[in-house]
Formats: C-alpha cells, structure tokens, sequence
C-alpha cells in the first residue's frame, strides 16, 4: 500500500488528450516530409522507402510503452513534460536529415541564395577577334528547371548580329500568301548562325552535368519559360496591359537573335527562339498556333506524358513557354483544346 495520493481524473484525461495529439502532430509531421522529399526533390524508390520505413520506427521507439498510469500530479505533469520533448526530438531529428537528403539531393531549401538581381543583369563587352573589334550583349540569366536544379548561363549575342536580326525581320514583306510559318522558318533560318555563342553555352553545360537528352530539352525550355512576358505589339501599347509592353514593332513578335538580347518576348517570340536552339541540337520540334487562343506554343517528339499532336504519325508534345514551372506535355485549362492547335513549322 502507498499513502501516495492518486491524481485527479481531469488532470488523467489531459495528459492522455495531450499525449496523443502531440503524438499526432509527429506523425503528420513525419508524412509532409515524405511528401515534399517525393515530389520536390525527387527521392524516390528504394531511398524513400528506407526513409519512411526509418521513420516510422523512430517514431514507434519514441512513443513506445510511454506510462501513462501514474501515481501522483507532479507524475502527470512530468510526464506530459516528456511528451513534450519527445515531440521536440522528433520535429530536430527529422529536419536534420531532411536538410542532409536534400543538400545531397543537390536542391536549394531557400531561394533567398539565389542573386535575383543577376537574372536582368546585363552588361555590354568589347572584344577584338583579329582585326575585328566586336561588342557583344550579355545577360547574366539564373533560373531553376522542372526537378530543382538551379543554373547560370551568360545569354552572349553580338550586338551586329542584333541589328542583322532586326533588318531581316523588318524587311520581311508582308504579301497576300503570308503564312506565320514562313515567317518564322524565314527569321529562324537567318538568326540560327548568330547564335553560336548560346549553343557552345548550352552544349557546356550540358557536358558539365552530364544531361540526359530530355534534361538536355528540359534545361532549355526552362531557361526561355524563366524570362519575364512582354506583350509585343505592332501597334502602340495602350498603357492598360496586365503585363509589361513594347508597342511599334513590325508583325508584333522579336526575331530570335533580338529576343536573346532584350528578354522582352510573347509567344512567339519565344517559340521561334526555342525553335531554334533546339533544332540546333537535334531535337524533333514544332511550332502551332491557335487562331481560336490567339496564342503560340511549340511541340517537341520526347518520350513524355500529358497532351500532344501528331504530326506524320510522331506525337508533338506541347510546351507553353510563357509561364514558369510548365513541364512537356501540359497546356492550360484555357487553351487545352487540341483540335484548335495547328502545325505551323517544323523542322
């Protein structure tokens, strides 16, 4: 017998309720971590697995025989003071090895390292190649793809062959069997030689990281989906848009080696950029319009899923270039109607 006195009952019930609401907390702690880890940073298979096998056992041996009949108030209270700090325990614990994973992982937690300032930064250099004094555009682009990974590329074009760009699209006539496909073969096929820079700049990196090809395709989307929209109009800009706006510019759209250089782009603008770049490297693209949408996306035969064309009985993966974060294969609710999509280029 014992002349310790029992706690009161209310107090029993708290520390129960307590208890299992932090062990609840842990629980759900412990399954958000697993779901970012599977579908930000891309952990998957055997390592996820282990990962939440291990953490679950943790859990387990955490909460494992905790007393929960004790003899006294000062008891309760010491236990629930426990409880507490196993909690605590599990939310350090599971955050340590969920900043290991990632940084092994290669992902950035915080995008505050990233120097945003350097994604508009340009800067003009003069440079003598033989006899020739050349003064190149660069802008120092920072932008991150479809898995995480963040990059850093100079987008290196020569001031001449802006101009080159420029005349070439100005002068294009605008004649009764004008077709924005011939359009755009006819600035694609002119810019493609003033963009060597940009393709010995990609092809680096890609050699550097060791890209697969879809990486490869991914890794250039991205960079082009990175840069600000503009509206690019043909007439003068209202001052209205929703978005940035360059008004006066003839057939409304910037030739690739342009676009390069000032990151003001639309649609299309874009399309034909990415066009080009990517057949410069081999890759099966498109380029389809929408009448209906009044808007531009390209298409690219990648092994991928989400929505296509076929076009000679190769499926065309569509990829909107005008928006962050949008992977192959998938088109807005509000353009997402395939039929209204019509092959324009491809090369």
């Amino acid at each position: 017998m014992t002349n310790q006195k029992k706690p009161h009952g209310c107090i029993v019930s708290f520390q129960r309720l307590f208890s299992g609401c932090l062990a609840l907390i842990a629980t759900g702690f412990l399954l958000i971590i697993l779901f970012f880890l599977a579908t930000e940073v891309k952990i998957e298979g055997a390592s996820l697995l282990v990962f939440a096998v291990s953490g679950f056992f943790v859990l387990r041996y955490l909460w494992k025989k905790v007393g929960r009949k004790s003899l006294s108030n000062k008891a309760v209270f010491k236990s629930v003071f426990f409880d507490f700090l196993r909690t605590v325990a599990v939310f350090v614990l599971f955050s340590i090895i969920m900043t290991i994973l990632i940084k092994n992982a290669g992902y950035d937690i915080d995008d505050t390292d990233v120097p945003k300032e350097e994604t508009t930064k340009t800067e003009i250099i003069t440079t003598t190649e033989g006899n020739d004094v050349i003064k190149y555009i660069i802008n120092k682009q920072y932008w991150k793809d479809f898995e995480g990974d963040w990059y850093r590329m100079d987008f290196k074009i020569a001031e001449n062959s802006v101009k080159k760009s420029k005349t070439n699209r100005e002068g294009y006539r605008y004649t009764r069997d004008f077709t924005w496909g011939k359009f755009y073969k006819h600035m694609a096929d002119h810019d493609k030689p003033l963009l060597n820079h940009l393709y010995t700049s990609f092809s680096k990196i890609q050699k550097d990281k060791k890209m697969s090809r879809k990486k490869f395709a991914e890794f250039i989307i991205t960079s082009i989906q990175n840069i600000q929209y503009n509206y690019i109009k043909s007439t003068p800009c209202t001052g209205t848009e929703d978005y940035p706006c360059v008004g006066n510019v003839r057939l409304g759209i910037f030739a690739p080696a342009e676009f390069g250089t000032n990151l003001k782009g639309d649609c299309d603008s874009r399309t034909v950029l990415l066009f080009v770049i990517l057949a410069k490297f081999n890759f099966d693209v498109a380029i389809l319009n929408s009448n209906q949408y009044k808007h531009s996306v390209l298409g690219i035969n990648v092994p991928a899923r989400g929505k296509y064309k076929t076009y000679n009985r190769k499926k065309y993966y569509f990829v909107e270039t005008t928006a962050k974060g949008c992977p192959i294969g998938y088109l807005p609710k509000d353009v997402s109607t395939i039929s209204y999509w019509d092959f324009v280029l491809v090369n």
